[in-house]
């Protein structure tokens, strides 16, 4: 399936718009709605009865309302179209990519990824779960394992391809009963291969290929998983141009770049790159602060605890906003909102949501910011 490029609209959408407080936005997931108050408008009417010499009238009022139209998006970018035939209506397809060392050099398809998630796991790493929807990547990978934390992460994702090297038989029966439809290896072996690298860091796809294995009578397209600005508005808030902090043992940067107007992302003191699409950046970087608990699965693998509450801080347009993130349930949506419920509302283009270890749950998330 051959999707449009959303690479070159990213770019003038970041020269308009990023995130501010949004009246009006839906409720941290749902498509953003930039509905304005009505406005009424009134016209008087005169009707008139004679009676003899007796003449009386009456003022009727006409009343007007006028109601903005709904502001159409691509659910997981929140880039504005001209109808709903621009919708991107195949499903999204979240694939765990490894950021192991032996790995990282062989990086691709992270940078055309809707959004991404970085989370902590064992031996105090981290890795991806990538989720593309308007862009195609091929290769696609290096392609690694799930862990049961994926399961509630991406259940918001109505039904998302879920593209992975296998887990253990806990993860793996976990899965097949979530709403995760197993795309992995060891269910379709063919449409993946081994390739740069050594093992078990060169398990490849690209997305052709695995969009083919999309089940009939698949719901479509996810829903849209935050609020965004609407065309002319900026997001606004305290100066954060860069922004540094850890997950696991992995130190990871990301600066604003003026050229680009955008973050991009630096590990272990050096730039990020897709060997394939370049440079690895996006218009907002969420920093969820998370607790990690031992998995019920697996004893060794932390579990980032998704569903709930807590801090959060997002960057956007070079600056930010800190304050709470929700979700009540696994298929929820997160609801970022700031202040007095106003919901955090982000810059339409890719999002990078990081899953920030706190000590104690409801912590700010550590970072520093320049």
């Amino acid at each position: 399936m051959t999707t449009r490029s959303f690479l070159s609209v990213r770019r003038s959408l970041a020269l308009a718009a990023v995130a501010l407080l949004g009246a009006a936005a839906c409720s941290g997931g749902s498509e953003e709605a930039a509905i304005t108050a009505p406005v009424e408008t009134t016209a008087s009417e005169a009707t008139t009865t004679t009676a003899g010499e007796a003449t009386t009238t009456t003022a009727v009022e006409a009343t007007t309302t006028t109601v903005a139209p709904v502001l159409i998006r691509q659910p997981l970018t929140g880039e504005p179209l001209a109808s709903e035939a621009e919708i991107v209506e195949r499903p999204a397809m979240a694939v765990k990519i490894d950021n192991h060392p032996g790995a990282r050099r062989n990086h691709s398809g992270l940078a055309v990824a809707d959004i991404v998630f970085e989370e902590k796991v064992e031996g105090s790493l981290t890795r991806f779960a990538a989720v593309l929807h308007t862009q195609d990547a091929d290769p696609l990978g290096p392609i690694r394992s799930g862990r049961e934390q994926d399961v509630a992460l991406l259940s918001s994702l109505n039904e998302p391809l879920f593209a992975w090297s296998g887990g253990n038989p806990g993860v793996t029966a976990l899965v097949r009963s979530s709403t995760l439809v197993d795309i992995g290896a060891p269910t379709y072996p063919g449409s993946y291969y081994r390739g740069a690298g050594s093992g078990p860091h060169n398990l490849y796809s690209d997305s052709d290929s695995l969009y083919s294995l999309t089940p009939e009578g698949h719901p479509g397209a996810p829903a849209a998983q935050f609020g965004y600005l609407d065309n002319g508005q900026v997001f606004a808030g305290a100066p954060g141009r860069n922004v540094s902090f850890s997950i696991g043992s992995i130190d990871i940067e990301w600066t604003w770049s003026d050229e680009a107007q955008r973050y991009e992302r630096s590990q272990e003191g050096e730039a990020h790159i897709d060997k394939t699409y370049g440079r690895i950046g996006a218009e907002n970087v969420v920093l969820l602060g998370v607790d990690y608990r031992q998995s019920s699965i697996d004893q060794n693998a932390p579990e980032a605890i998704t569903v709930g509450s807590g801090l959060v801080s997002v960057f956007s347009n070079g600056e930010y906003l800190s304050g709470t993130w929700e979700r009540e349930l696994a298929t929820s949506p997160f609801t970022l909102t700031v202040g007095d419920g106003q919901v955090i509302q982000l810059t339409p283009g890719q999002t990078w949501v990081e899953l920030v270890e706190v000590s104690t749950p409801g912590e700010v998330p550590a970072f520093e910011v320049s």
